[in-house]
């Protein structure tokens, strides 16, 4: 990655603005929590349209006070002063708010030996008490943490962009991210576990409506006409038999239509074809004969253009083939160009605004035998098949193989048949077990020094 420098361009003072205007921000030398205004989002729309005025900054604020009341209190505003179809609006958004009392808030133990305020005692340290990912320790870890407010998630049994399940974060929190300062949370109770996956969600939901409403005021300069109750609207989600949404909402109503993506995750679960290939490292006879055989399938389509798995994970597994690229969350606030680069006034735009400093995103190095988003077979077939959202990693799969084996090869589509995906897990998993001495052997044909 590098830096390309331009002549600074001038810039509204935002953080002052908006700080004086975020309806939850407190007074100089305060130390209580606030939920930081989203200053990157208001500036970069601010350079695609027209400056949003301070009177919409506040209007974007007082909505979501509204509705998602402050650190302290979720609720804090539930049926106070607002329209009849925004009262109690997080038990109309489905929020459970005895999970969220329990997370929010500051950290103390009750008379009874309760704990509360579980996500500033665990969390907040380095997801930031807004979710943005930039708490106190963050710049200090490599990876950051997660940004929750873009509502992406690497790590999950969910395909392409969708939502995780419940299932998928509390799997998160009770095993940790391997490789990262994300650590297990598995010694908590369930209740407690249960707590935080409903907080999580509420400050993604709160965090993806504020970028909305941001989006929609440089758009339109104003608000929605139909303003909170419109924003608030069609909830609650019509819910079938089976609690999955009956009908995606308008995308007017700002909040019910993030909350459907999340009702809807089960239904993009990706469920893999059953294996006919051995996936016991410890097989014997026949079947560790099938399993060498996998291997080494899976091994030629490393190498091979239909997959392009070496291209970035390098010749040797190393990750180091592709090296300058950038997440996500990155791309969303440093806008680098085709190339990777980064204008140097638009850099230092962003990091007065108090984004992180740019890094670039590396592939994982496959011989560690580190895998982040789990190491069970499943979760590898997962990685391969969906790819990691948020990053360069791109799907083998497609939206129509997600059925496993209730639907065929020629209906699933994807750059590679189902069974191959089982094939590259099992050599994925061989690599940390290869002697040092004896790296890969690259596919004839395949020139390593090409590039």
């Amino acid at each position: 990655m590098s830096i390309r420098k331009h002549p600074p361009r001038p810039w509204p003072l935002l953080v002052l603005a908006l700080t004086l205007g975020s309806g939850v921000a407190v007074g100089c030398g305060s130390s209580e929590p606030y939920f930081r205004a989203n200053l990157t989002e208001m500036r970069l729309r601010e350079s695609r349209d027209e400056p949003i005025s301070p009177e919409l900054q506040s209007e974007i604020s007082n909505v979501l006070l509204s509705l998602f009341g402050d650190p302290d209190a979720p609720d804090i505003f539930a049926g106070q002063g607002v329209a009849a179809e925004a009262k109690a609006p997080l038990e109309a958004f489905g929020f459970d708010l005895a999970k969220l009392q329990l997370a929010a808030g500051p950290a103390f133990s009750d008379q009874t030996g309760k704990q509360h305020g579980l996500y500033r005692l665990h969390c907040a340290h380095c997801h930031g008490v807004s979710g943005d990912g930039n708490g106190p320790t963050a710049p200090f870890l490599n990876p950051y943490p997660r940004d929750y407010r873009q509502g992406k998630y690497k790590f999950k049994s969910t395909f392409g962009d969708a939502k995780p399940t419940d299932d998928d974060l509390k799997r998160i929190l009770k095993d940790g991210i391997p490789g990262t300062a994300m650590p297990s949370f598995v010694l908590l109770p369930d209740n407690e576990i249960d707590a935080l996956v409903e907080y999580v969600k509420y400050l993604s939901v709160r965090g993806e409506t504020e970028i909305r409403l941001i989006e929609y005021v440089a758009d339109e300069g104003e608000m929605p006409e139909g303003g909170i109750a419109e924003i608030a609207g069609g909830v609650p989600l019509q819910l079938d038999d089976d609690g999955l949404p009956e009908a995606e909402p308008e995308y007017e109503n700002v909040v019910a239509s993030i909350l459907y993506k999340w009702a809807a995750a089960p239904t993009r679960i990706v469920q893999p074809v059953v294996p006919t290939v051995p996936l016991n490292s410890q097989s014997s006879g026949k079947d560790a004969e099938a399993l060498a055989a996998s291997i080494e399938r899976g091994r030629k389509l490393f190498f091979s253009a239909e997959t392009k798995c070496a291209s970035c994970h390098g010749d040797a597994a190393l990750g180091d083939g592709e090296t300058t690229n950038f997440d996500d969350w990155t791309k969303a606030v440093f806008q680098p160009d085709a190339n990777m680069q980064i204008e140097a006034a638009h850099a230092a735009e962003m990091l007065a605004l108090g984004a992180l400093p740019v890094r670039n995103i590396r592939p994982r190095n496959l011989r560690q035998g580190i895998y982040r988003g789990g190491r069970r077979p499943i979760d590898i077939y997962r990685r391969i098949f969906s790819g990691i959202n948020g990053s360069p990693m791109p799907a083998q799969g497609s939206e129509a193989g997600i059925a496993g084996d209730n639907v065929s090869d020629d209906e699933a589509g994807g750059s590679v048949r189902r069974q191959k995906i089982w094939d590259l897990v099992n050599y994925v998993l061989s690599l940390p077990y290869e002697p040092l001495s004896q790296p890969p052997r690259p596919v004839e044909g395949y020139d390593i020094t090409l590039r």
